[in-house]
């Protein structure tokens, strides 16, 4: 069995005002996730989960299965939690961690997990794949995180370290900014901390097996109870797989990919981002419009 392609569709985009992973960037209407499905399909991926917001269902089922007859199911992050017999309710939805449990239903075999609003670039898809047919360990495709800033505010990235080739943790770090000394983040006491140049993070770019969906169900549980005592806390992705690791359920290999990344966090990003992928598409790496045979 062919992997899977899961795309995390349903985030709100608080930072930029806006369903972002709907911004038409490319020359012709295209958007970010276009060209990642696009790129995953290329590679050997069978078909596509999209986890998304209800009210996003009728335009991208027009947009892909109706218009572009791609392999594409969905599948809606609700709001609504079910543990021990009892309904939790929140009012966002639960974070990533929580989005993938939602699928569980919708995959049966290795898969990928990207965002929809991150362009990861071919080759990061080949490097993904040929892992997920050749291997039976997951895999995380990372950038150095000079290709993932952005000139018009401060980003948050997961700084991962690696151990023997395998991932040894992942810590979020936030604010962090380029300036003219380096690339650096504020620490709890406001002191700027360094990041080396070469520093590597994910953007959530994962090679997952099933395994991880049973961890999630008695995790789940864990997660609630943490839940009720500050409502604030989301069910986030980095924080599963370090647990994962921890407990020596998964060994995740690190592949570095060489491609550009191309992401908007604010609006003023936009303009940056447009540029970038008609390049591509003047360059021949794309071709006008995109779906074209």
């Amino acid at each position: 069995m062919k992997p899977t392609l899961l795309v995390l569709a349903a985030g709100l985009g608080s930072r930029y005002g806006g369903l972002k992973q709907l911004d038409e960037l490319g020359p012709n209407g295209e958007i970010i996730m276009d060209y990642s499905i696009k790129d995953a399909l290329k590679a050997g991926f069978e078909s596509v989960v999209l986890i998304v917001q209800e009210a996003m269902i009728p335009i991208l089922h027009e947009r892909y299965v109706v218009q572009l007859k791609w392999p594409i199911s969905f599948v809606i992050q609700d709001k609504f939690i079910e543990s021990n017999h009892v309904v939790y309710e929140n009012s966002k939805p639960w974070g990533t961690a929580h989005a993938l449990w939602c699928a569980r239903n919708e995959i049966k075999g290795n898969f990928l997990l990207i965002n929809a609003d991150d362009f990861y670039g071919q080759n990061s898809f080949v490097l993904a794949f040929n892992h997920l047919v050749q291997y039976k360990n997951p895999c995380a495709v990372v950038f150095p995180i000079l290709k993932t800033l952005s000139e018009n505010g401060t980003v948050n990235r997961a700084e991962i370290h690696i151990e023997n080739g395998f991932l040894k943790d992942s810590i979020e770090r936030e604010k962090i900014s380029k300036t003219n000394e380096g690339v650096f983040y504020p620490n709890p006491n406001g002191e700027n901390i360094q990041l080396s140049e070469d520093t590597l993070v994910s953007m959530n770019m994962w090679g997952f097996t099933t395994e991880i969906f049973d961890f999630l169900e008695n995790d789940l549980v864990d997660f609630i109870q943490k839940w009720q005592q500050n409502t604030k806390l989301e069910y986030q992705l980095p924080n599963v797989v370090t647990a994962m690791i921890e407990k020596g359920i998964y060994q995740i290999t690190v592949l570095t990919t060489d491609e550009k990344w191309i992401g908007i966090t604010y609006q003023d990003d936009k303009q940056k981002a447009k540029v970038q992928l008609e390049e591509l598409h003047n360059l021949g790496v794309y071709s006008n419009p995109l779906w074209k045979h």
